[in-house]
């Protein structure tokens, strides 16, 4: 959660992919940490689709050189919250 405080104070020029990258890469490492306390079988399974579909996005991210525009950096911060939506609602269930 550090890297997101750094984040919402870097420089105000960074790339938007690279703030994304750096976003999804430390909330990976979170979530990976937290997966080995789950107890359930049905939400460990849910919440490794949820960390698959980060990763997934964090490779396409690093993959691609071009800067995003304002409508595609929207729209990857969507796909994240709703991820993050996803992995919320079957942890509460």
């Amino acid at each position: 959660m550090s890297k997101v405080i750094k984040w919402q104070y870097s420089d105000l020029f960074e790339p938007r992919r690279e703030k994304l990258v750096n976003l999804l890469l430390s909330e990976i490492i979170f979530l990976k940490s937290r997966l080995k306390q789950l107890t359930l079988n049905e939400q460990f399974r849910n919440f490794k689709i949820a960390l698959n579909k980060l990763e997934y996005l964090l490779n396409t991210l690093k993959n691609n050189d071009t800067e995003l525009s304002d409508k595609d950096f929207d729209k990857v911060v969507l796909i994240i919250y709703q991820i993050f939506q996803e992995i919320i609602n079957n942890l509460e269930c």
